[in-house]
C-alpha cells in the first residue's frame, strides 16, 4: 500500500470497503510495505484508515517498513500465526537489512527456531511473507528462501503468498501454490502506471484452494 499520509489512507479505505462489500472476506492479510518510508506518521495514517474496517487484519513488515521495527509498533508485523478452522495462517517477517534497501535480504538464522515452531501443527498451512520464496519468483527472492522453506519439512504447506514484487504471479512447486499480490497504492512512486493495482482473493473450501 506504501501509505504516505492521510489522503492515501482515505483512498485505501475506500478501495477496501468496496472489496469487502463484494467479497465478504473472513480476514485481510497485508503482505508488507504498509508504509512508504517507515515513518510513524505514515503508520498512524494507515491505522486511522483501517479503524472503520470491520474485517480482522493481519500483516507482516516489508522492507519499506523496517524503521517501524524499532518503535513501539514493532510487534504486530513480526513472525506469528493465526489458526482458522482446519488451517494455520503463518506470517513470516522477512524485513531485514540487505542490498538495495533490503530488497535482497535474508532472515537471520537466530529467527529460525521461532519460525519452525509455527509449523508444529497438523493443520494445513498457508504462509504469508513480504519477500518471495518461490524458486520461480520473478524478482527479489529471499536470499535464504530454501533454508526457510526447509523449516517446514513435514508440515502440510499448501500455499505461500507474498508481496514485494509489484505484480501478481502464480507458480506451482510440488503440491505448494506460490503466488504474488499486485500493489494497492494510490501514488506512482515505486509503482509505474503500467502495473496493475489490486489484491488477491483466496478461497478455502473442503480442502480446495482457489485464488484470483
Amino acid at each position: 500500500t506504501h501509505v504516505r499520509h492521510g489522503d492515501d489512507g482515505k483512498w485505501l479505505r475506500g478501495e477496501l470497503q468496496k472489496a469487502i462489500a463484494e467479497h465478504r472476506p473472513d480476514i485481510l492479510v497485508h503482505t508488507g510495505d504498509v508504509t512508504l518510508d517507515g515513518a510513524e506518521s505514515e503508520w498512524q495514517a494507515f491505522v486511522e484508515a483501517m479503524k472503520d474496517i470491520s474485517v480482522p487484519l493481519e500483516y507482516v513488515w516489508g522492507n519499506h517498513d523496517m524503521p517501524l521495527k524499532k518503535t513501539e509498533f514493532a510487534k504486530g508485523g513480526l513472525t506469528h500465526y493465526r489458526d482458522i478452522g482446519n488451517y494455520r495462517l503463518i506470517f513470516i517477517d522477512t524485513a531485514y537489512d540487505g542490498p538495495f534497501v533490503g530488497s535482497y535480504t535474508s532472515i537471520p538464522e537466530s529467527e529460525f527456531a521461532a519460525i519452525k515452531a509455527t509449523a508444529e501443527t497438523k493443520k494445513k498451512i498457508l504462509i504469508f511473507a513480504h519477500h518471495p520464496l518461490a524458486k520461480d519468483a520473478p524478482h527479489f527472492r529471499l536470499r535464504n528462501a530454501d533454508a526457510v522453506l526447509a523449516l517446514f519439512a513435514g508440515a502440510d504447506v499448501i500455499a505461500v503468498i507474498t508481496g514485494h514484487f509489484h505484480g501478481a504471479y502464480l507458480a506451482n512447486e510440488g503440491k505448494v501454490l506460490y503466488s504474488g499480490v499486485a500493489p494497492l497504492a494510490r501514488h506512482q512512486r515505486n509503482h509505474t502506471w503500467s502495473q496493475s493495482k489490486g489484491y488477491r482473493i483466496v478461497e478455502l473450501q473442503t480442502g480446495c484452494l482457489k485464488t484470483r
